[in-house]
């Protein structure tokens, strides 16, 4: 099994790991950017829908919606969307720290093992025979 930074596709196209139905690479990282323009673009298309349905029905709430509701629902949206992506780039952090993380203590584990293994016991819990 691949570890995460492995997995990375940095330099890759964003294609090739669409297509990849191995799940080798890790391409949401990449995707984020798009898929946060794709969000705000729907939202100011279903706010501009919104307005014109309001506008429909009575001319005070289309200016209603125009003015205060709509701008407010559009950066509701947006402001949601937003949040939820940094969640799930927080959480891919989160991995990978923990991933480089986990390497660095097995080194440092190693490094304390053979430390370990080369002092000799010391035991100075123990009362020595010249006190008594």
């Amino acid at each position: 099994m691949k570890r995460l930074h492995e997995m990375r596709n940095d330099g890759g196209s964003l294609l090739s790991g669409l297509f990849d139905r191995r799940f080798t690479t890790v391409i949401t990282t990449q995707m984020v950017p798009t898929i946060y323009t794709l969000g705000q673009l729907l939202s100011g298309m279903a706010t501009v829908y919104v307005i014109f349905w309001a506008f429909q029905q009575c001319w005070m709430s289309g200016l209603a919606w125009l003015c205060l509701l709509g701008p407010a629902m559009f950066l509701a949206l947006v402001v949601t969307i937003r949040v939820m992506l940094e969640f799930v780039l927080t959480v891919f952090r989160i991995a990978f720290f923990l991933e480089a993380l986990g390497g660095q203590i097995e080194s440092i584990a190693g490094q304390t093992e053979d430390i370990h293994q080369d002092l000799p016991r010391i035991r100075f819990w123990r009362k020595s025979a010249r006190g008594k």
